[in-house]
């Protein structure tokens, strides 16, 4: 039962180093697909290593069963290790005040030097046991049964370190707690394969060493705030999705931020003002165009696909000023939305006016939305790189298209860097996407003193003007939704020649890796 106990250890600690590891790595090197595939193939490549070399000295050794107890111990020490060293890597890697655009490269090699270094050697050292445990289980009951009981027992261990780490761990524990009892469990694994435990019991103790530390991960790669300072953190909080924190600058705006965090939000909150800034403010075109030449007297329905806390909910309101209105935002995680209820809040006359849906994909829900919408507002990055794959196919926008009356309006927020080769890549890729149901009726406005591009398109009517624009929009605007509106930063119609991003071939996740590390 011993050895059934470890193995099934071995294997959730291994998943459990997989998974919150890029949770570990995620406030430094973010948690992008190329973190997670860094993450993903050091961590096989250990398994492949240390299954190799745990064969070969599984008969090589008089005691397997003391071997597989002594890695056991040293991977539990090591997993402590990790937590403590991470952040002095990071911290050499990384400069202060790193912009988002300029960060895409350090994070590729500094996730894959993490991976190697705090990653790979305990997982090697786990992978390293079970062929031990096989070699001693063989002789009492045959090398096929000794191999199915332990490698079912180490799979359990595995399901039981995807799910709990995941949903029980991570969010009620945290990443450092998580990895220190996992480092924990596995001294106390290795203590009951050894021949002596008790002497050697004062070692279990070794792993929460680090929670005697504060924790580092708390004020990582944080963006300026005046003359060298840096905001105040207002909270921290674990998701099974991501990592999200709250600054508060002098200022007393607040920002939301997910994962690696640097110069970018996920959302802004800034206290007595309508205007959150950036692109969200252009946000208030999309009722803007939607409602050109329609009944003034008709309710507004429209739904935002990747809500977060609804920074976009004033500017948009600012432009429904006397009608009666509705939305329905959809946001991934509730996390996002617990935070942004409490530290981001709505304006209390805006707040029941939107119907927030959380833990489901936007594009699932979609197909439940009415057929009549004026307009849909898409701002759903995964992360702070990365518009998720499945919502930037011709078939989503075609699916968007159908929820649309005639004239209603879909605006996309799309993160283009400064870049401008790579940028006109993804974003000529995406105008082709929304105009193969859309038609000509597309129309790009880059933001000014930013990263971003706000993607508009209309069902069956063209665009206004630029002149009728002008007069079509709300009194006191910021100068950036005016300056973004000027000819030298609108862009209509679609490209002769661009990729297509579809849901059976979709480059998306190439084209933005190109627009962040060229």
């Amino acid at each position: 039962m011993r050895l059934l106990f470890a193995a099934g250890l071995a294997g959730f600690a291994v998943l459990a180093v997989e998974i919150v590891g890029v949770h570990q790595l995620a406030p430094w090197f973010g948690a992008s697909a190329l973190v997670w595939s860094n993450q993903i193939g050091i961590v096989l490549l250990a398994m492949a290593a240390g299954g190799w070399l745990g064969g070969a000295r599984a008969r090589a050794t008089a005691d397997p069963v003391l071997l597989a107890g002594r890695l056991l111990l040293v991977a539990g020490v090591l997993l402590a290790a990790g937590v403590v060293l991470l952040p002095l890597l990071a911290g050499w890697l990384l400069p202060d005040f790193l912009r988002l655009e300029e960060a895409a490269a350090v994070f590729r090699g500094g996730s894959l030097a993490a991976a190697l270094l705090f990653c790979a050697p305990p997982v090697f050292l786990l992978a390293m046991v079970t062929p031990l445990l096989v070699e001693a289980r063989a002789a009492q009951q045959g090398a096929g049964r000794a191999a199915g009981d332990l490698y079912a027992a180490g799979t359990a261990g595995s399901l039981a370190g995807v799910f709990g780490t995941t949903w029980l761990a991570l969010p009620f524990l945290g990443v450092r707690v998580t990895l220190l009892l996992t480092g924990v469990a596995l001294v106390l694994a290795g203590l009951l394969l050894t021949t002596r435990p008790r002497r050697q019991a004062w070692r279990v103790a070794l792993p929460l060493l680090p929670l005697l530390l504060a924790d580092p991960a708390e004020n990582a790669n944080l963006p300026p705030d005046g003359a060298g300072g840096v905001p105040r953190v207002l909270r921290v909080q674990e998701t099974p999705y991501q990592r999200l924190r709250v600054l508060e600058f002098g200022s007393g705006e607040r920002w939301l931020q997910m994962n690696e965090g640097l110069d970018s939000y996920q959302s802004v909150w800034r206290p007595g003002s309508a205007w959150p800034g950036g692109y969200y403010d252009l946000f208030v075109l999309a009722p803007v165009y939607a409602l050109e030449g329609r009944d003034g007297a008709a309710a507004v329905r429209f739904w935002s696909l990747g809500f977060g806390a609804g920074a976009w909910t004033a500017p948009v309101a600012a432009a429904l000023e006397g009608r009666d209105w509705s939305a329905v935002g959809v946001e991934l995680d509730p996390g996002v939305v617990a935070l942004g209820t409490e530290l981001l809040p709505l304006h209390p006359e805006l707040r029941p006016r939107v119907q927030v849906v959380t833990g489901v994909d936007a594009r699932a829900l979609l197909r439940a939305a009415p057929p009549d919408l004026d307009f849909v507002l898409l701002d759903a990055y995964t992360r702070q790189f990365e518009l998720p794959p499945h919502l930037a196919t011709e078939e989503f926008f075609a699916e968007v298209f159908r929820h649309l009356r005639s004239g209603g309006v879909l605006a996309v927020n799309v993160g283009a860097a400064r870049r401008p080769g790579a940028a006109e890549t993804l974003l000529d890729a995406l105008r082709a996407a929304v105009g193969a149901s859309f038609g000509t009726n597309v129309r790009l406005h880059t933001v000014p003193a930013t990263r971003n591009a706000v993607l508009f398109a209309r069902k069956e009517r063209p665009f206004p003007d630029a002149a009728t624009l002008a007069q079509l929009l709300p009194e006191n605007v910021p100068y950036a939704v005016g300056a973004a509106c000027m000819p030298e930063r609108t862009l209509d119609g679609v490209p002769a020649q661009a990729r297509r991003f579809t849901d059976d071939r979709n480059a998306v996740m190439l084209a933005q890796l190109r627009l962040w590390l060229e």
